[in-house]
């Protein structure tokens, strides 16, 4: 068709490195024009010279064809690792809980050791350190994805924790939020057609196969209804086997730790109870109909909350494995400078994101376990609207523990470390029936302390590290005493609810010190308090004249004491008296002689560890040498030498504990 006459000429070569795309590896072209003809062989091409107009034309396919070529390439590479990973899933989820076990843990010893050879960088150069860091993130991450959601359920929870790790871990464990490798369009079609019975066609007017977002337990894909775009989220294959497989070995875990745990915080927590509620939320979350319902709840909820949204659900269109919803585009609320460029006021941000979960918490009472950045983004609506996203790990507070809080969060600002006390119990965090003169000294403390730091707008976390330890210091020197006996009386519960709660508050923690670095939810929380007034007594007005009464001593209490008052004169006055005849017994409590007797029954613990090591070790040696065969043991022997072992192995656990007793002893009479 055009001039074909060659001037010169020059070879093109393809190289098939995957099915259905080609590299293109090197190109030439004479400056006058070009065309393509194929040689005898399959993969070299000639171009030969022709007319100088279509050298544009050429350039343009060159670029395009290029430009093809990387994308394909690139999401083939894409697809194969997706298939990989999900196959690695489904396999790990039918194989054995011994061989899941030696995978997890040996790659925890791995990292450990690779995490301490980068921390050796740290006095050397920044940028060689800070490389060394982002590459082990990598490693962190990848393997999370291996491991399965499970363990990319942790990576979301690390990466909001901006205060915590560097910023090359949040980096790389922020694509765990929603950008975790996704199956296949075809395999989410299949699935869809397969939870409803009908093909796709029928269901929706277009589905896009290509995925919007990623994550551990699901994908999001977009789709049409009647000219109104969705949002379909689709269940990955296999998650029950292998939560079934990882729980099995956190119960193990959770089991070991109820042995293990010192308890020397001064709280009691129950392992099993907290694995158990965390197995039922997560066995929970894998319900697609059950997260429609709760969406729908947490709508009702907000409705007269402008800048709170909540995408709609369309029920006929949900299944255990597929929700179908209203699609709300918003911007991650850890994209700063997306927020930023969409002029929304962050600290505003950071305020409405504390309040909105104060008001679960103790308005509702149900609150959303995992806010991490991947289920809340925002827009520009109402100056900074929230819009929260899957609702699957969805908890409730009691009604009784909900006032609870609500009656310990006004104890707080209003200093009343008694009354602090009763909500704790109230709430079944401190135990009933405990010697609370400790406890409320403490609580006294503290309260005075964050009370100081509300009326002068100076917080703890805003001195200086001087000033930070002299109040440490000074704070030894009045509770040393107290805080020894409250951690030896174990006089707190960690109820398994909390655990969602505060597992909630760290990831809000770390979105609000993103937003602002600033931020203080104690700050945040004080102004809202106004607004949850009525929830203490079921109305604003009765709250108001309660505190009122408080202060004039016009409480019913108040007037009963009044009036009581001549038969308790009475009976401290018989008190007294049986005192004087020797009738009444007194208990006198000598912390000093308990840190004594303490250390005593470490160091008695010890001693008789090595003893009855020892001992068997020595009688699995005379038996291993009399009345054996040479070179072989007897089965008695091997048992004492198992024995010895096992008494033995607890010895260095025994001595950190007498370390760290004797390191919090001395901590206490310094400051005393």
């Amino acid at each position: 068709k055009y001039n074909t006459k060659s001037i010169k000429s020059t070879n093109l070569y393809v190289n098939n490195k995957i099915s259905n795309s080609f590299t293109v590896k090197a190109v030439a072209y004479p400056s006058n024009g070009i065309q393509i003809t194929k040689s005898s062989s399959n993969s070299l091409f000639k171009i030969s010279s022709i007319t100088k107009p279509f050298v544009q034309l050429w350039n343009l396919f060159i670029a395009l064809l290029s430009s093809t070529i990387r994308s394909n390439t690139k999401i083939l590479k894409d697809k194969m690792k997706s298939s990989s990973m999900e196959l690695g899933w489904l396999k790990r989820g039918t194989g054995g809980s011994i061989s899941r076990t030696i995978e997890v843990w040996t790659f925890a010893i791995r990292f450990l050791f690779k995490y301490l050879k980068v921390e050796k960088l740290k006095k050397g150069e920044k940028e060689i350190y800070s490389k060394a860091k982002k590459e082990i993130a990598i490693i962190l991450r990848d393997k999370l994805l291996e491991l399965g959601p499970t363990f990319i359920k942790l990576g979301q929870l690390l990466s909001t924790r901006i205060d915590i790790l560097p910023r090359e871990y949040i980096d790389a464990l922020e694509l765990l939020q929603d950008k975790v490798p996704g199956f296949s369009g075809e395999l989410a079609v299949s699935i869809i057609e397969e939870e409803f019975g009908k093909p796709i066609s029928q269901i929706y007017d277009s589905f896009n196969t290509t995925p919007l977002a990623a994550a551990s337990l699901g994908q999001v894909h977009l789709a049409t209804l009647n000219g109104k775009t969705l949002a379909i989220k689709i269940q990955r294959q296999g998650l029950k086997n292998l939560f079934d497989m990882d729980l099995k070995n956190i119960k193990v875990l959770a089991v070991i730790l109820d042995k293990l745990d010192p308890k020397t915080d001064g709280a009691s927590r129950d392992w099993v109870s907290i694995y158990e509620e965390s197995a039922k939320l997560l066995y929970k979350e894998i319900d697609y109909k059950l997260e429609a319902l709760n969406s729908i709840r947490f709508k009702e909820n907000f409705a007269n909350n402008p800048w709170v949204k909540v995408p709609d659900v369309y029920l006929n269109l949900t299944s255990p494995r597929v929700v179908t919803m209203e699609y709300v585009p918003g911007i991650k609320i850890n994209d700063i400078a997306k927020i930023e460029a969409a002029g929304i006021d962050r600290k505003l941000l950071a305020k409405r994101s504390a309040e909105s979960y104060l008001t679960q918490l103790c308005r509702h009472g149900f609150f959303h376990c995992d806010p991490h950045p991947g289920n809340i983004a925002c827009d520009n609506v109402e100056g900074g609207r929230l819009i929260y996203y899957d609702f699957g790990m969805m908890d409730e507070l009691k009604l009784n523990v909900r006032e609870g809080l609500v009656n310990l969060i006004f104890s707080v600002y209003e200093n009343e470390p008694r009354e602090a006390c009763n909500a704790l119990e109230q709430i079944d965090v401190l135990k009933k029936g405990v010697d609370r003169v400790s406890i409320e000294k403490v609580a006294r403390v503290f309260l005075n302390e964050f009370n100081q730091g509300v009326e002068s707008g100076k917080w703890t976390n805003q001195l200086t590290p001087e000033e930070q330890k002299e109040i440490r210091r000074k704070r030894r020197v009045q509770l040393g005493a107290d805080l020894f006996s409250v951690g030896n009386d174990v006089p707190f519960k960690f109820p398994p609810t909390f655990t969602f709660v505060f597992r909630a508050f760290t990831s809000l923690d770390g979105i609000g010190k993103g937003l602002d670095s600033k931020y203080d939810l104690p700050r945040l929380a004080q102004p809202f308090l106004k607004e949850l007034i009525d929830l203490r007594d079921g109305s604003a007005f009765l709250s108001l004249l309660k505190s009122y009464g408080k202060k004039l001593g016009w409480r019913p209490i108040d007037i009963n004491n009044a009036i009581t008052s001549p038969r308790q004169i009475a009976n401290v006055n018989s008190v007294i008296t049986k005192m004087e005849q020797g009738d009444l017994k007194l208990r006198v409590r000598v912390i000093e002689s308990e840190r004594a007797f303490q250390r005593m029954e470490i160091v008695q613990n010890n001693m008789a560890l090595a003893i009855a090591a020892s001992g068997f070790i020595n009688m699995g040696l005379i038996l291993s040498t009399i009345g054996s065969p040479q070179g072989q043991m007897s089965l008695a022997a091997k048992a004492l030498f198992g024995l010895g072992g096992l008494f033995g192995i607890q010895l260095p656990i025994g001595f950190i504990k007498l370390k760290s007793l004797d390191k919090k002893l001395a901590s206490i009479k310094e400051s005393t």
